[in-house]
């Protein structure tokens, strides 16, 4: 039987508030809208400060990737939009990226974890290569944001609609004679992805150079 704190901690940590919140803010380009947010901040501060406390005991492997994933994109939009318009430039270089991403702290699951922490040393884990098109940094070089939530029901097949997604953007993967040039993704986190993945999504990849696109660290912010 679930203590009445984990019981608390499954209603308020609840992925249904966190995908009011998406739908309301994220465009169908993956943009976010940091300003309106900033100015409606509540519901997501309230999902944010629910991860703090421990999660119960997740019914399945699904939920818990889901409930990492969601953790993950709901610390970066409410860091963001909370601290808009300053933070429009804090991913522009190398320092601000260091302390963002390494040095500071967000509250879950009881611990206080940098989002590199978050996304090396847990999602990552799981072995599951369609992460890296549903984790977003709030950059424009990354892969566009889900208007919705994840949950354990629809993790399998919202990864497989993202990396579809991903795979049919020319940013993300473009053929040119004997080379395709590929997100830096691919060489930041290669070892996270199997042989013959790139080509099970583009098959004309096959047999060509890879090369890498420089990434975009402007903010994915809409008006």
């Amino acid at each position: 039987m679930f203590s009445f704190v984990a019981t608390l901690a499954l209603v308020l940590a609840d992925p249904a508030e966190l995908d009011r919140v998406l739908a309301k803010f994220v465009l169908a380009d993956g943009r976010v809208r940091y300003a309106a947010l900033r100015a409606d901040l509540g519901p997501l501060t309230r999902y944010v400060e629910s991860l703090a406390a421990a999660p119960p005991p997740f019914p399945s492997r699904q939920a818990e990737l889901a409930y990492w994933i969601n953790a993950y994109n709901a610390f970066v939009l409410h860091s963001m939009a909370a601290e808009y318009p300053d933070s429009k430039g804090r991913l522009s270089g190398l320092l601000g990226r260091a302390n963002y991403f390494y040095r500071r702290k967000f509250r879950i699951a009881g611990q206080s974890r940098s989002l590199a922490d978050i996304e090396n040393n847990t999602i990552r884990k799981f072995g599951e290569p369609r992460i890296h098109f549903a984790i977003v940094c709030a950059s424009v070089g990354c892969p566009w944001l889900a208007p919705e939530a994840y949950t354990g029901e629809n993790l399998e097949a919202l990864l497989e609609k993202r990396a579809r997604l991903f795979f049919s953007q020319e940013r993300n993967i473009r053929l040119e004679p004997g080379v395709v040039r590929l997100s830096a993704i691919f060489d930041w986190f290669k070892g996270d992805f199997p042989a013959g993945f790139v080509e099970r999504y583009r098959p004309e990849a096959a047999g060509r150079k890879r090369k890498f696109v420089e990434w975009d660290w402007s903010l994915n912010d809409a008006p």
